[in-house]
Order: C-alpha cells, then structure tokens, then sequence
C-alpha cells in the first residue's frame, strides 16, 4: 500500500462505436485532434484506444476512458513527424527517406539502401490513395479508376473494362508499372486484392508496412510507438467509416495540422509550414495550401471551443479562431507567419503599384525610339527609359497579380456572404479581423514599420537581380548602375525601419 490514492468516478455515456447519432464522425474528429495533441503537443499518448474506451456524452461531448497505459513521445520524434505530415500534405516524397530516418523506421546508416530499394514509392503510393477516404475500398476504387485511364490504349480492345480478361490486363500492366517505379527489388502488390477483413485504411498500411519490414528487415524496422499510435488511429477510422462510408482520417489530421503550424514558431515548424505551402525549392505561394490551413484552423478551434460551436450552433469557435488568428498575425512581437504575410504583401503591392503606373506607359516604353546621345539633353529620356524598364511587369509579377485577384475575390466574397463564382471562398471573418486589430494599436505601429522594411527590401532585390541579368556595355550599363543605385536607398532605408521597430520595442 501508499499514500497514494486512485480515484474514479461513473461517466454516463455510449460507446462511440454503438451511436447512431449524427455527430459521430465530428467526434471521431474531436478524439484524432485530442490524439495528435497527446503525440505532437503533451507528448503522453493514451495506448488503449479501443472502441469500450471512447464514449459519447449525453451532451454530445466525447469521453476518453482508462489512461492506465501510456507512453512518452520525446520532442524531437513530435517534430519528425509534423514534418512527415506536412511532407505527405505538400506530396514532396523526395524527403520521405529523411523523415523515415528521424521516424526510426530505418536506421541512418540504410538511408541509400532505402532510396534504391524503391520503399519510398511504395509507402508514397499508399498514402496518396488512402488520403482520400473511403478506407481500403475506397482506395481500392480510385486505383482501379486510375488504371483504367493511364492504361487506356491497351485496353481499348475490350468492351468491357470490368471482365475478368480486362481485368487481368489492367493487373497485369499495373505490377509492371509498379515494379518499374520501385527498381530492381521493389515491392509488388501482387493481384491488388483488398483483403475483405480489412475495414481501416490505418489496419491496411499497417499491414502492409509490416510486410515491407518482413521483406526488407535489414533496412526498415517497426518502433514501438508506432504500435501504439496506429492502434489509436485504426480505432477511430473505423468508427468514423461506420458511419461515414468516405470518411478519411489523413484529411481528418488537417485541422491540427493546420493549427500547429500556424501557432508553432519553432525552426522546425517554419521549414514544414513553408513546404507546405510554398512546396520544395518554391517560390510561388501555393493559394490553395493557404486556403486550406485557413480553414483547417477554423475547423480545429471550433471542434474544440464547444459542442454548440462543433456543430455549427454557434459562433463560439469562429470567433475564437480570429482571435487567435489574430494573435498570431497580429502580434507585436515578430513571428515566421506574420514575416510571411508581410513579405506576401509587400510583393503583391509592389506588383500591382507597378502594374497600374506602368500600364499606361508600356506602348512608350516599347516604341524604338532611335536619337543621338546629347549628353544632359538626353539623359532625361535615357533616365525615364531605364526606370521603366527596371520596373517592367515580368511573368512572375503576372502570377503574383493574379494571386492578388483570387484573394481579392475571397475576401469580397467573405464581406458579403459569397456569391456563387469558381474562385475560393474566404474563411477569413474580415470585420472581426479589424476588430482585433483596433484593440492592437501599438502592434499595428510596430507591423507597419516591418511592412514598410519588407517592401523596401522587396524593391531592393527586385532591382538587384534585374540588374545582374543586363548586360554591362552601353545603354545596359546606364540602367544597370541606375539599379544599383536604387537598391542600396531602398536598403538603407530598410535598415532605418528595423532601427525604428528596434526603438519601440525598447519603449515596452
């Protein structure tokens, strides 16, 4: 005996796995984020997930019973795989050999054997047709769709591309295809049967996870945490899948994904919140990505404001979402997402305020207009001509333009309760935004001068890299020590707005 204690007391509630209730599948969505917290926030996770251990309240509220059995997941294994996810979401397979190193599937020294053993594409495989939803069978639908298109010419001799003869053709073409992308000891899925227990996609890359390591034992092992966490997440796929025939847990982790991301400020959360939405070596903002962390943020603060606000009864969670939105954007103290807003900003105004000055002047700008060199006469024109062209609108400023209409169109569309047109909806409460931001004045001083640093800096670069890729005889020469020139005022300038930032954060 001890001076300790256990105390218990009676919940009332159903099994999750029993309920018919409608609200089900959100809380299968409530339990994977109160999970991903366990594994990626606390670093305590629940071992005992099975179905007797997760209740619905009679207040719709979810229960979690028996946190007898638990391990510990160290920080380091948290940010590996927050990485793996955002690698998975941005599909940039290339760094999965890498994220399964600092997973513990493989140890460091097999990594060249795990790139030339074609694992990487097996497991990419996997994932990507499982993030649909569905489980197993659903899967197994899209892929044999899949094959029916990219095998199109060979079996454009059957009438029917679900016989058994055209089947066994289209198998045929897919092992090879298959064996192809893995190299020369890839694994095949043989006859790409769905084993009809099988009833979670979690249960089915478990397996063939499994069998990867059977097959391939000196270069992918299994952790211990693994063991436990797939048991959790095949638990709640397939409540989920009980009643919600296309339900997905991969595009169920979003919402804490998208949370994590944008509250984490740690350097390892910075690189996988830039894969995600600037893809590997982009450069490009990947609007979409935005819209969907966007989304995903409110979607995971309102599951978890309150069960009203879960689902959809109140505005608790969406007003909790712009304030913690705002919290980040807006923060007095800088922060990678708000760098990113304010560099994102600053590249668009600089592209549309060139846009609308230029616009007018481009016909001039390209007439040929031959005149001798009169020295002062004509250094005026020579001027003018060699800023309008360090200021001329590229393709890469026309793809930043027209990120700068989408947005425009989302937001206009917030404000007013969206009208149905093809661009993305904003999830964005502007009018709350603003709210936040008047309570914020002296962050908004404070964001204003990094504003102001972050299109100088902009402008700056913008002229330097036009200025490398002129020639350096002649009129070319005139333009490139004009761009020059330039770019050092707007630098010096830069660094004036930091020293002011700097100043007013001593003034705290």
């Amino acid at each position: 005996s001890s001076i300790h204690v256990l105390t218990t007391k009676w919940v009332d509630g159903q099994r999750l796995a029993d309920s018919d209730a409608d609200d089900v599948p959100r809380l299968c969505g409530v339990a994977l984020n109160a999970y991903l917290t366990m594994l990626l926030d606390t670093g305590t996770l629940h071992c005992d997930p099975h179905p007797g251990n997760l209740l619905r309240t009679p207040d719709g509220r979810l229960c979690i019973l028996d946190f007898g059995m638990v391990i510990n997941v160290p920080e380091d294994l948290q940010l590996s795989l927050l990485e793996f996810i955002a690698d998975l979401n941005a599909k940039n397979y290339e760094d999965v050999p890498d994220d399964l190193v600092k997973l513990q599937f493989v140890p460091a020294q097999k990594i060249d054997e795990l790139r030339e053993s074609g694992l990487t594409v097996a497991i990419a495989n996997m994932l990507s047709l499982a993030a649909e939803g569905g489980g197993p069978k659903g899967a197994m639908k899209r892929m044999v769709e899949q094959n029916k298109e990219k095998f199109a010419d060979a079996l454009k001799d059957f009438d029917d591309l679900d016989s058994k003869e055209a089947t066994e053709v289209r198998q045929r073409l897919f092992r090879e295809d298959w064996k192809k992308q893995m190299a020369e000891d890839a694994l095949s899925r043989g006859d790409s049967q769905v084993s009809s227990s099988s009833t979670s996609t979690t249960v089915d890359v478990v397996t063939k996870i499994e069998e990867m390591q059977e097959q391939n034992a000196d270069v992918f092992a299994i952790p211990d945490y693994f063991v436990y966490m797939s048991r959790a997440f095949s638990t709640l796929e397939g409540i989920g899948l009980s009643s919600d025939p296309n339900y997905s847990i991969l595009q169920e982790c979003y919402p804490y994904l998208a949370k994590r991301l944008l509250t984490d400020d740690s350097p390892r959360a910075r690189g996988a919140l830039k894969m995600l939405i600037y893809g590997k070596d982009g450069d490009e903002l990947d609007l979409s990505k935005v819209e969907e962390l966007s989304k995903g943020f409110e979607s995971y603060t309102s599951s978890t404001s309150s069960v009203k606000s879960g689902q959809g009864q109140s505005d608790e969670g969406r007003n909790a979402a712009v304030e913690q939105l705002a919290n980040v954007l807006l923060s007095e103290d800088r922060n990678y997402v708000q760098d990113l807003l304010l560099h994102e900003s600053a590249v668009a105004l600089d592209a549309t305020i060139r846009e609308a000055i230029l616009s007018p002047l481009e016909p001039l700008r390209n007439t040929p207009v031959q005149l001798p060199s009169l020295g002062p006469l004509t250094l005026p024109l020579d001027l003018a001509k060699a800023a309008l062209d360090l200021q001329a609108i590229n393709d890469s400023d026309h793809k930043k333009l027209e990120n700068v209409r989408i947005l425009t169109d989302a937001l206009s569309k917030g404000r007013s309760n969206g009208t149905s047109t093809n661009q993305p909806s904003s999830s964005v409460d502007v009018p709350r935004l603003i709210q936040e931001a008047n309570k914020r004045q002296r962050a908004l001083a404070r964001i204003g001068l990094r504003f102001g640093g972050s299109l100088t800096h902009v402008q700056a670069k913008r002229l330097r890299d036009r200025a490398a890729g002129v020639n350096t005889q002649g009129d070319d020469a005139f333009k490139e020590r004009l761009a020059y020139r330039g770019a050092e005022t707007l630098e010096a300038l830069a660094e004036t707005l930091t020293s002011l930032d700097s100043s007013l954060a001593k003034r705290k």
